[in-house]
This record gives structure tokens, C-alpha cells and sequence, in this order.
């Protein structure tokens, strides 16, 4: 069972999802290229395969991301599925939304991830997860 976050170039003044329109066009992130390479420079070990899969093996949790948009091809929104239950975990996502001059969504709550939010978010999907699928270990 996968965290998910969602990092789009969400209206900055959207203080929850429920204030952007239907009709609200996501910008680009940049192209297929520019978005690995700062996936690979924030997330330092990840490895992407021919098909734009990108994997990444963090302490205590791991990080899958499909960014199969052609090199030249605009990318309007990162997923990130993750695993385990690394605190960084949340860091990360923060660092890549950061990084890409956007924001991340926590899919669990539907709310922005912030830093204030990102312990309080990662708790509430491991309970959630227990409750699913039973304990793991730490």
C-alpha cells in the first residue's frame, strides 16, 4: 500500500483544493528532461529505466515516480508513490515540490503537504495502512 503525493504548480493563493475551478489548467513543470534532472539532484541515488519509471531506495522508505513525458515534453504533475515509513519520506516530497516551484498534495488527506503538515500527514496514512493491512515494523 503506496502513499501517493501529487506535485502540480497548484495556485499559490489556493489555500485548499476546493478553491481552484474545474476549468483550472495545471502550467507546466518543465519538460520530461528538466523534471528527472531535478528529481535526480533532489533525490540523489534515484534511477530512472528507458520507459521514464523512476525508482529510488531512501532510509526506511522508497520513492517510485512515472515521469515517462518524451525529453522535450511539457510535465504538468509528479506522483510520487511511496513506501515504507521513513520520516524523510515526507521531506522528500516537500524538497522535490520545492525544487520544481510547486506544491504537493497529500492524496490521503486531500490537503497541501506542508512542512508544518507533513508529520501529521505521514502519521494519519500509517494508521489508515494499519488499519488495512495490518502492522509493519518501524
Amino acid at each position: 500500500m503506496s502513499w501517493d503525493v501529487f506535485i502540480m504548480r497548484f495556485p499559490a493563493e489556493a489555500r485548499d483544493l476546493g478553491e481552484i475551478g474545474s476549468d483550472w489548467d495545471p502550467p507546466s513543470l518543465g519538460t520530461g528532461r528538466h523534471v528527472r534532472a531535478v528529481l535526480a539532484e533532489v533525490v540523489p541515488g534515484i534511477a530512472f529505466s528507458e520507459s521514464g519509471w523512476g525508482d529510488y531506495e531512501g532510509p526506511g522508505f522508497s520513492i517510485g515516480t512515472p515521469v515517462d513525458e518524451a525529453d522535450d515534453a511539457p510535465v504538468s504533475c509528479v506522483s510520487l508513490i511511496v513506501h515504507g515509513n521513513g520520516e524523510a519520506a515526507a521531506q522528500a516530497a516537500l524538497a522535490v515540490a520545492d525544487a520544481l516551484e510547486a506544491r504537493a498534495v497529500d492524496t490521503g488527506s486531500g490537503d497541501f503537504l506542508t512542512a508544518e503538515s507533513a508529520r501529521s500527514a505521514l502519521d494519519s496514512w500509517r494508521a489508515y495502512r494499519d488499519r488495512v493491512v495490518g502492522p509493519t515494523a518501524p
